[in-house]
């Protein structure tokens, strides 16, 4: 799913590609927007939400503060920096980087405890990188350091990750858009080359910045499956396929990074726009925390449908979700973002609620970024509060959360309720959880899963330890333990 740019989206077999106007450029910046005023949108935002905000890290699937203590993100993104700095230095946006970001933790109305930030590659490109660290991302990283907020530094790329010339000239053929430099990405300049220039310069630069959080890139989209474009394109043939060479690609770039930055914490996406999260336990990228992300829209589906695809590998890493929203208005049915509050939006929230280490960032704190919190008016930006829009209720959850980023503490081991020694095999070693899913999988307590614990298993299955701590040794997800938990973990190898 893209942010910026006219977004293209596609089923596995290609055939239900449909154009949308979400989290449009404004091709069309200064029609009708010039003589807006600091109307509804202004006001006194001088007070903040002014949580602590040290330096967070991971322990299994959650979260942590240096206290121990497992941390919830919520908030929100605002649209890219550069096009609201470009609005308001040419007169069209009413509001200033900071007036935006001012309002949006003014701890009254609005309580994110983070705030994701986007950076597109336009100004990568036009003004390099120094006006990009310097008169963009560090004010506005400063500035949520004094409001008491996290900061996450989006680089907000919708490109392929490899190949970009082919796959644009893939998708002109097949009629995405009717030339190359229509894709939202400029083809000429190859994927790695970008996230090198910009890693390079960024990762360095915030890392002191105890409350910055990086995400690595926004959403990669081809090749997938469906896709055949370029020379890799015939090899991705399955979702897995499209993850592992995902990951083979990006692994520099979260090492380019940990290199600059070796304590801030990294959250990266997945191919076919940040939608294969679904891999991430079984695929994992290497290094120290790490967090996956996802994007989830109405078009993905409805809670229960998806949790395959999103709510099972928050069990076991950790998971944000920097990017949901719907929007109920006629124009937005044929988008991937046509829901309802009461239909999608409610139900999505208390499905992200009902995991807490699940974090998530609603989209967008914004009047043209679709969807958006707010409709442009003659006075400035009115909140969007009818029955069935977002706005409102996004405000209205995080209000209602605002005192509860903390939930719970970690000892260090994933499952607090798990007896402290499940010695299977009577020798002293006990089981140990690898993966963090509540599972012990290494029964002889070694530090790694291999032949040996299978046997083990099998020759002890149905002993005391086992029997009396099914919850921990049910691989078969039966409800007891048999032979099929045996089958099951050895299937685990």
């Amino acid at each position: 799913m893209a942010q910026d740019g006219t977004s293209l989206a596609a089923d596995d077999a290609g055939d239900d590609r449909h154009d949308t106007t979400r989290r449009t450029f404004m091709k069309a910046a200064g029609a009708g927007v010039g003589a807006l005023a600091l109307g509804g949108f202004s006001g006194s935002a001088t007070a903040s939400v002014g949580n602590p905000t040290p330096r967070l890290s991971t322990d299994g699937k959650w979260i942590v503060n240096p206290d121990g203590e497992r941390v919830k993100l919520r908030g929100f993104s605002t649209a890219s920096l550069d096009f609201t700095e470009i609005g308001h230095s040419e007169g069209w946006i009413p509001y200033s980087v900071e007036e935006v970001l001012e309002r949006a933790t003014d701890g009254e109305k609005w309580h994110p405890n983070t705030v994701r930030i986007p950076i597109t590659e336009d100004p990568v490109h036009d003004h390099g990188m120094d006006y990009v660290v310097e008169d963009l991302l560090r004010p506005a990283i400063d500035y949520l350091a004094d409001r008491g907020v996290y900061a996450m530094i989006d680089f907000h790329l919708i490109r392929p990750y490899v190949e970009a010339r082919a796959n644009a000239e893939g998708m002109t053929e097949d009629g995405w858009a009717d030339d190359d430099y229509s894709h939202g990405f400029n083809p000429d300049v190859e994927t790695d080359d970008l996230l090198v220039e910009f890693w390079d310069a960024v990762a360095p630069e915030f890392a002191d910045d105890e409350h910055v959080i990086y995400e690595l890139y926004n959403e990669p989209t081809l090749p997938v499956a469906w896709s055949t474009y370029g020379d890799y394109g015939p090899e991705v043939t399955s979702r897995e396929d499209s993850w592992l060479l995902w990951r083979d690609v990006a692994q520099p770039w979260v090492d380019l990074i940990r290199e600059h930055a070796p304590e801030t914490p990294i959250i990266i996406g997945s191919p076919h726009w940040t939608s294969e999260t679904q891999f991430a336990p079984e695929y994992p990228f290497e290094g120290e925390n790490l967090i996956y992300a996802s994007h989830i829209y109405p078009d993905n589906g409805y809670p229960g449908e998806f949790d395959e695809e999103y709510g099972a590998p928050a069990e076991e890493v950790p998971v944000v979700c920097t990017e949901f929203g719907w929007d109920p208005d006629e124009e937005f049915r044929e988008t991937v973002e046509f829901g309802t509050t009461s239909e999608w939006g409610s139900p999505f929230i208390e499905w992200l609620e009902s995991y807490d280490n699940m974090g998530w960032q609603a989209w967008c704190f914004d009047w043209a970024w679709q969807p958006t919190f707010f409709d442009e008016t003659s006075d400035g930006w009115e909140l969007k509060d009818g029955e069935e829009q977002m706005g409102w209720y996004i405000r209205d959850v995080l209000e209602d959360t605002k005192d509860d980023m903390i939930v719970g503490e970690s000892d260090g081991d994933d499952d607090d309720d798990a007896p402290s020694n499940l010695d299977v095999t009577g020798d002293g070693n006990p089981a140990q959880d690898l993966s963090g899913d509540g599972l012990y999988e290494d029964i002889t307590g070694d530090g790694n899963l291999g032949f040996n614990d299978v046997v083990e298993f099998f020759e002890n299955h149905d002993g005391d330890v086992v029997q009396n701590n099914v919850e921990y040794f049910d691989f078969s997800g039966s409800g007891s333990v048999g032979f099929n938990d045996v089958v099951a973990l050895f299937e685990m190898l």
